[in-house]
């Protein structure tokens, strides 16, 4: 196992060049033993998604071995995406020094370096020799265009941003920088026009460029227009607190600052672009070192914060994640966002208490604030913490007054909580009204069939809507369950064989799923099979009640008398 990971990155340090029969003293094996151990914590980490862990080996295992390129470039790419930026632009002039050829991601980080420290010509002399392939063939003339505006050239800035317009699907983002740099330019009439025909171009969707525009807008006068603006985006996407913020700014307090006030703000907010467009693709890494690069050149940029804490939350790093929302907890505008977020994802970091107390803090404050409410009760829930979830659904229901389709959920989780606290009756009734307000949603379906099986209520009702559920998701392993288990209560259990193997397929490592299965086996007579299945279940540690009643059917197998009631 060591040999082969070896080769995956070969140790090359002063001790691999020893000549054949020179033997490399003690220290200096040490020091490989170091440098290979360091880069198997660092691979280690990465697997389990700490890339700060991961940079802290990977760069003390380039240490121990500064001449393997190979490990470099990996310590490299880490450093980038934990942003570590003064290690990551290390690590490109040493793989520059190693006479790596260039990547796109290096000569873009060394230009982020020269551009933060304000040195354009640097910048610019990159530019002229970096590849103009992949991601580079869209930023490059884009800071270029910027290094021209800071330099007070504008009529030379737009014309290095005309290298993107024999590309369409660069056509949005050449139009949207035009706009600011004739904005940070001053050009007043030609940056309204430019505005106008970038947002034209999005259709409105963009609201880094429309808080822009209706920052230009009243800096100049032009509140009206603003209003307009804003108005405009809010018809679309209600409730935006950063357009809202914008709306309720004054001249005094900054909130109409320019987006853009030299040459790094303006490359930041092209690789801000670039990362939120790589995350709507669900392209999560990229997405990540693109948004690391923008801050690194624009520390001040809460936006960019929070789409990072989403992104690294959606890909499972959760530690990162949490230091990307803390960083903009403090923030006037966004600082609320940040807050709830992080005590979200508290919760699935298995700290629910500190999410609990996080979101009740946060009550104390909005009281009045339906989504901390409801995520509360949802934590709650989610606790067995079943009658203080109930009180706070309660609430929730008693705010919202009439209630809409989108309510479902909370009638649904209302009655989960209900039927989980014995009130069966209770429990119905939310599950009834949130099939009343969305009569095709799948989870209520299954949810209110299968607890009419359980208690051998409308059976034949109960087994038409799980089927429904099951058509709207055929890959859900919980529903395909529901039908199979519903199959097996009806005594059709050759047919309940089938759809609780297909179930077990989708969730192998569910006790309840495989529990069931072995019961239809038993019925069918396929009784080595069922053990099988029960024994499989009882390993996957259910809940005592449930550990039980298995290991009396390993033992006994199911009572004859008693099979029907099952």
């Amino acid at each position: 196992m060591a040999g082969g990971l070896a080769l995956a990155v070969p140790l090359t340090s002063a001790a691999s060049q020893q000549p054949v029969q020179g033997r490399p003293d003690r220290a200096t094996q040490d020091a490989d033993a170091k440098a290979f151990g360091d880069y198997l914590a660092g691979r280690f980490a990465i697997v389990n998604r700490d890339t700060e862990a991961a940079a802290d080996y990977y760069i003390r295992a380039v240490q121990g071995d500064p001449r393997n390129a190979e490990l470099v470039h990996q310590a490299f790419s880490v450093a980038v995406a934990s942003g570590r930026h003064e290690d990551a632009v290390r690590l490109a002039r040493q793989l520059a020094d190693l006479k790596e050829k260039p990547t796109g991601l290096t000569e873009l980080v060394l230009l982020s370096d020269e551009l933060r420290k304000n040195d354009l010509a640097a910048a610019r002399a990159r530019l002229g020799t970096i590849a103009k392939t992949g991601i580079v063939e869209l930023m490059a003339p884009v800071i270029l265009a910027w290094i021209d505006a800071a330099e007070g050239n504008t009529d030379k800035a737009l014309v290095s941003l005309d290298a993107l317009a024999g590309n369409k699907g660069f056509m949005s983002f050449m139009k949207t920088h035009r706009a600011y740099i004739l904005d940070f330019a001053g050009e007043v009439d030609l940056a309204t026009a430019a505005y106008d025909e970038a947002i034209a171009l999005q259709k409105g969707s963009d609201l880094r460029l429309v808080l822009a525009y209706g920052r230009f807008l009243s800096r100049h006068g032009k509140d009206e227009q603003a209003k307009a603006v804003y108005k405009a985006y809010l018809d679309s996407y209600p409730s935006n607190v950063l357009i809202e913020a914008a709306q309720n700014g004054s001249k005094d307090d900054g909130a109409l600052y320019p987006v853009i006030r030299n040459a790094a703000d303006g490359a930041a907010e092209a690789f801000f672009s670039t990362g939120r467009a790589l995350a709507q693709e669900r392209s999560r890494g990229p997405a990540v070192m693109y948004l690391r690069l923008g801050l690194a050149l624009k520390p001040d940029f809460p936006v960019a914060y929070l789409l990072l804490g989403d992104v690294l939350d959606r890909d499972g790093q959760f530690d990162e994640a949490l230091t990307a929302y803390q960083a903009v907890v403090d923030d006037p505008v966004l600082g609320w966002d940040a807050r709830f977020e992080a005590a979200l994802l508290l919760n699935q970091m298995e700290k629910p208490e500190e999410s609990i107390e996080a979101l009740q803090g946060m009550l104390a404050e909005q009281p009045e604030n339906l989504n901390v409410l409801t995520s509360l009760a949802d934590t709650l829930r989610a606790q067995q913490r079943l009658p203080e979830a109930e009180a706070a659904y309660d609430k929730v229901v008693a705010k919202i007054g009439t209630p809409a389709e989108r309510h479902w959920a909370l009638f649904y989780a209302r009655g989960i909580t209900r039927e989980r606290q014995g009130r069966w009756e209770e429990a119905e009734a939310d599950l009834q009204k949130a099939l009343e307000l969305s009569p095709d949603q799948p989870l209520v379906l299954n949810y209110l069939g299968y607890s009419w099986i359980e208690q051998r209520m409308n059976l034949d009702q109960a087994l038409t809507m799980i089927q429904k559920a099951v058509e709207q998701r055929p890959d859900d392993g919980y529903i395909v369950d529901s039908l199979g288990w519903a199959l097996y209560k009806l005594g059709r259990f050759a047919e309940a064989v089938d759809w609780l193997e297909k179930a077990a397929a989708l969730i192998p490592e569910d006790p309840t799923i495989n529990d069931h299965l072995g019961d239809a086996y038993w019925q069918v007579g396929r009784r080595l099979d069922a053990t099988f299945q029960w024994r499989h279940a009882a390993a996957m540690k259910p809940e005592a009640d449930a550990l039980g009643k298995i290991e009396a059917k390993i033992k006994s197998g199911l009572d004859a008398e008693k099979r029907s009631e099952k």
